[in-house]
């Protein structure tokens, strides 16, 4: 990525950003409250990662579209307010291939297009599509700042 652009866009607890490449999409809320979300990892453990309100949830949809928000809403949904968990598939698990969404959480999280989906425990890397990769996004009061490739749509619902 030769170009590094830093955008800063409000949003509110109520909003989603989305950012839209070609071949998939992400959508970014603030937490909105102090919450905990739990992480089921491949070895048995389950880890509690704690959420602040201006904390991030950052849901990567590997395709685009009407099907692919609805469904980024619903993740949001899931793991904001019904307290969901994340689970975390083993390296090389044949389950992974068939994810259509992946999840990452807190105050900082960088998008990568070269990693497995849904086998990452850490949660400041998320995969991503092609047009996203390399792409970071930092919570901030009442915004995001994100850091990265200008080729992309920025959308707010």
């Amino acid at each position: 990525m030769s170009v590094r652009e830093r955008r800063r866009v409000k949003l509110n607890p109520d909003e989603i950003l989305f950012l839209k490449g070609s071949s998939g999409e992400l959508g970014v809320v603030k937490a909105a409250k102090d919450i905990n979300i739990f992480i089921g990892t491949p070895e048995g453990d389950e880890v509690v990662q704690f959420l602040q309100s201006e904390d991030l949830i950052a849901v990567s949809a590997f395709n685009t579209g009407e099907k692919a928000e609805k469904g980024i809403k619903c993740m949001i949904h899931l793991l904001r307010e019904q307290g969901s968990p994340i689970i975390v598939l083993p390296k090389n698990h044949p389950t992974s291939r068939r994810l259509k969404m992946v999840v990452s959480c807190g105050d900082f999280i960088k998008l990568d297009c070269n990693i497995q989906p849904g086998t990452h425990p850490e949660q400041d890397i998320l995969c991503a599509c092609e047009d996203l990769s390399g792409v970071e996004i930092h919570a901030d009061k009442g915004a995001v700042e994100i850091i990265g490739n200008p080729d992309f749509l920025v959308k707010k619902l």
